[in-house]
């Protein structure tokens, strides 16, 4: 990604005193910087905390440094976006969760109703295609927005918006004026679930030095692998997860079943250390 995004997201933190001038100097001397996948400033104020320049416990106290600036409500937003970005249902750090946020929003970027309106235009896609993909635009916040892309968002109508199939898109080839269009969205399109098919992505870390994995996969995501470094003070972790992301253009009918499963799995495990107990009282206890 392209790195000037990641600086103007910082400086901007830095503007609005979410960031000291320590803090700012060190996030952006970070090595790991020319590789961030972030772009808004919420976004780059969670890479900071997950990159533990800033420790996640400071979070909530972050919007009194902007007291008197006249920007402590834009602050407070800031810093509650990035807390919802670096929390999640999942037990995971906060490295780990942003990277599964931003992996989903960078999917986004460059799709817009003006892409979709040019689609439409140039019969690249049909009426019916352009109101279903209008109807699931996502949200971004205009002055932090990637430019549009006409294949960019091509892609994301078969990706995430499910108003196009694969095969629709391949259909294109060869019929239109515009192939250097449809051949950058099949790419996008064919890069992302190649990475799917062929890899996992996969977060390590340790709790007192337990192992715990969990494990699971899936044939419909289509977001790809991309790598998202530690901070160092967690290369030495050894718990595991993996996980995969499912398009929001296919159903996911399993997804409760996965939750009860793992209820059930929670309630054996306390229910064998219960018995445990108890047997262990009536032989040592007496």
């Amino acid at each position: 990604m392209n790195l000037d995004p990641s600086r103007r997201a910082l400086d901007h933190l830095q503007q609005v005193r979410l960031l000291t001038d320590a803090e700012y100097a060190a996030a952006t001397n970070d090595p790991e910087l020319p590789n961030a996948l972030f772009r808004t400033p919420a976004e780059a104020l969670a890479w900071v905390v997950a990159r533990e320049i800033v420790p996640q416990a400071q979070l909530p106290d972050l919007p009194t440094r902007a007291a008197g600036t006249g920007q402590e409500n834009e602050a407070q937003a800031i810093v509650s976006e990035a807390t919802d970005l670096i929390s999640g249902e999942f037990p995971l750090p906060p490295w780990a969760q942003l990277h599964i946020r931003l992996l989903d929003r960078r999917v986004h970027d460059g799709v817009s109703a003006t892409a979709l309106d040019q689609l439409l235009a140039l019969q690249l896609i049909d009426a019916a295609q352009h109101s279903h993909s209008l109807s699931m635009l996502p949200t971004h916040e205009e002055a932090w927005a990637a430019p549009d892309s006409l294949a960019a968002t091509l892609a994301w109508t078969v990706l995430r918006a499910g108003a196009l199939s694969a095969d629709d898109l391949k259909a294109l080839a060869g019929r239109t004026a515009h192939d250097e269009i449809v051949a950058d969205a099949m790419a996008r399109v064919a890069g992302a679930r190649t990475e799917m098919r062929a890899t996992k992505t996969t977060t390590t870390f340790s709790v007192d030095s337990m192992d715990f994995t969990t494990s699971s996969s899936s044939s419909t995501s289509s977001l790809p692998s991309v790598p998202f470094a530690v901070p160092p003070s967690s290369t030495s972790q050894t718990r595991t997860f993996t996980w995969t992301s499912s398009s929001a253009s296919e159903s996911a009918p399993g997804g409760w079943k996965n939750k009860l499963i793992g209820a059930v799995v929670i309630a054996l495990i306390a229910l064998i250390a219960l018995i445990a107990l108890i047997a262990l009282y009536f032989l040592f206890g007496r």
